[in-house]
């Protein structure tokens, strides 16, 4: 199979002499960055991505994903930090407004949002740049000092916050709280051996328990909370001692699921052509280009028995390191994705990190063929891509026939909807129960106060609780407004 990327063999990327050559760089780097507890099992096990080793004229996918420690510095002026979220979207959505992949889709964001800072205007802008189609939020928590039951309620208040914008909350019959998880400060499960960045030696039962169904913390260079596995998708085990994930069960097809939580690694890896240690982190010292591209390919970050669905998941602080992250550089590394990456035998996927869950999921179910087809394989898009609301809400019930769902604070509110026969209802709302058929309005109850305006997809209308109202020439709308 012809490719253009030829360095994709471990005799055919590097030779004796550049290895020889950058050995005393990377041995001083590894000192440096104290790799002594994963680099014996990495030299012993890691085997890089090789194209001979795939069948001929099959695709090869890359699955992209970049995970976002996001903590805007709300401390001593939140309306700032909102604004500072608001202009971060408006420019991250230009930058991906240039790219597409094999399915159409935008490089796609997953924000770990700080739920220790939480302001609410700042999770609003991200729910609302998830609504438009560029992403989605999910949890990162720095804590201290937590037993199980202090962690555990630390989750569940995060998650209550984190849902009343619609997100981390699925949008299904019966929502249910489900979202990936990043440590503060790399210490998952005590992990990092100081409790004041964690304390808390069960955290995989208790996010398990949370609803959590990955952890994307990992690779943590330099960190003593990095696992001696790496570039690995694999079943981690609580145990009473901290630091349960250093070892686990690879997730593999057609392997039950094994342990408490998903570890979901980035590339971690010797890159003998640079001399560098790449832990593909997107930062001010650590600027993407053409050739750490190659060193992530190399990493083979895949599930076990299905080796041409290839995972590359980055890691960044898109706020800390803004004017790196929203600069030339990551628009010429998109842009050399979708030229470099969306070619035969090549096919570039950009995905979140629920999506990316999702298709390791398929991947140990058995699935194959196209990984855009298991994107929603096991848990549904959280509502704030399908709703949203500019106040504090939550979903009731999400199905192809009925939207139910009540506002949390009262005021003026505009729900808009991505989907259905109704783009937005605006007013004074409590609550709004929808049922259709298809583009037609069944059933619609607002419960409120004063006027409201509901905007079909052709027409808008204005109504007050117990007036009826009627389009006879919509196709699109006919429905009625009753008090609450």
């Amino acid at each position: 199979m012809s490719t253009s990327h030829p360095r994709t063999t471990w005799a055919g990327q590097v030779g004796w002499l550049r290895r020889a050559a950058s050995f005393p760089l990377l041995a001083g780097r590894a000192l440096h960055w104290r790799t002594g507890h994963w680099l014996p099992s990495y030299l012993a096990h890691h085997r890089p991505f090789d194209v001979r080793a795939l069948p001929a004229n099959a695709p090869i996918d890359l699955i992209v994903l970049v995970v976002d420690h996001f903590e805007p510095a709300v401390d001593d002026a939140p309306e700032a930090a909102i604004e500072s979220v608001v202009t971060w979207c408006k420019a991250y959505e230009d930058i991906a407004d240039a790219c597409q992949d094999a399915d159409g889709r935008r490089p796609q964001h997953s924000w770990f949002y700080a739920a220790d800072n939480p302001v609410f205007g700042c999770l609003q802008a991200l729910s609302d740049s998830a609504f438009r189609g560029y992403g989605e939020v999910d949890f990162h928590l720095h804590h201290g000092h937590d037993t199980h039951e202090t962690f555990a309620a630390k989750l569940d208040s995060g998650l209550q916050w984190f849902n009343s914008a619609g997100a981390m909350l699925t949008a299904e019959e019966t929502p249910r709280g489900r979202f990936g998880y990043i440590a503060g400060n790399w210490a998952l499960d005590n992990g990092a051996g100081h409790d004041a960045w964690s304390g808390c030696n069960t955290e995989l039962i208790a996010l398990r328990e949370a609803g959590c169904y990955a952890d994307f913390t990992f690779p943590a260079l330099a960190s003593p909370a990095q696992p001696r596995k790496t570039n690995a998708i694999y079943y981690a085990t609580d145990t009473p001692g901290p630091k349960s994930y250093d070892s686990g069960i690879d997730v593999e097809v057609g392997r039950p699921a094994t342990g408490d939580l998903m570890i979901f690694q980035g590339p971690l890896l010797l890159d003998w052509y640079s001399g560098k240690i790449e832990d593909s982190a997107l930062e001010f010292a650590s600027v993407p280009n053409a050739a750490r591209m190659d060193a992530w390919l190399r990493a083979n970050v895949h599930v076990k028995g299905r080796p041409e669905w290839i995972f590359v998941k980055l890691h960044t602080h898109g706020m800390q390191a803004r004017n790196m992250f929203l600069s030339p550089a990551i628009e010429t590394m998109f842009r050399m994705m979708c030229e470099r990456w969306n070619k035969p035998p090549f096919r570039l996927h950009f995905v979140t990190a629920r999506e990316a869950y999702n298709i390791v999921k398929a991947a140990e179910a058995g699935m194959q063929g196209d990984p855009n087809d298991y994107r929603d394989y096991l848990t549904p898009p959280p509502a704030n891509r399908r709703i949203r609301c500019n106040r504090p809400w939550r979903l009731l019930h999400y199905t192809t026939d009925r939207i139910s769902l009540e506002i949390l604070q009262p005021g003026q509110v505009e729900v808009h909807f991505a989907a259905g026969p109704l783009r937005l209802a605006r007013g004074k709302i409590r609550r709004i129960d929808l049922r259709y058929q298809q583009e037609t309005v069944t059933e619609l109850k607002i419960d409120g106060e004063g006027e409201f305006d509901v905007q079909a997809a052709r027409r808008s209308c204005e109504t007050r609780p117990g007036h009826s109202i009627t389009e006879e020439n919509s196709p699109r709308f006919t429905s009625s407004s009753v008090p609450g």
